[in-house]
């Protein structure tokens, strides 16, 4: 039987970090350089480098670093 890649939880935290990324990459181009010519490529840019940066903090970093403290600190 083959292991589901994304399960419902992994999806969904996928998800909203997709909703929070848009909603950072819209506020920043706009407050930056408001609707110009190349908005639209800005903003992609801007999303994928939120997105990437965000979920790589959420699910890699943040579980390492809590792992490693945990072995550390285990009696």
């Amino acid at each position: 039987m083959k292991k589901q890649l994304l399960t419902p939880q992994l999806k969904r935290q996928l998800m909203l970090i997709a909703i929070i990324s848009l909603l950072l990459a819209s506020a920043l181009e706009i407050y930056v350089f408001g609707f110009t010519s190349d908005f639209i490529f800005r903003w992609l840019r801007s999303f994928f480098v939120f997105f990437v940066m965000v979920s790589v903090t959420k699910l890699a970093i943040v579980p390492a670093v809590n792992n490693g403290v945990n072995r550390v600190t285990k009696w």
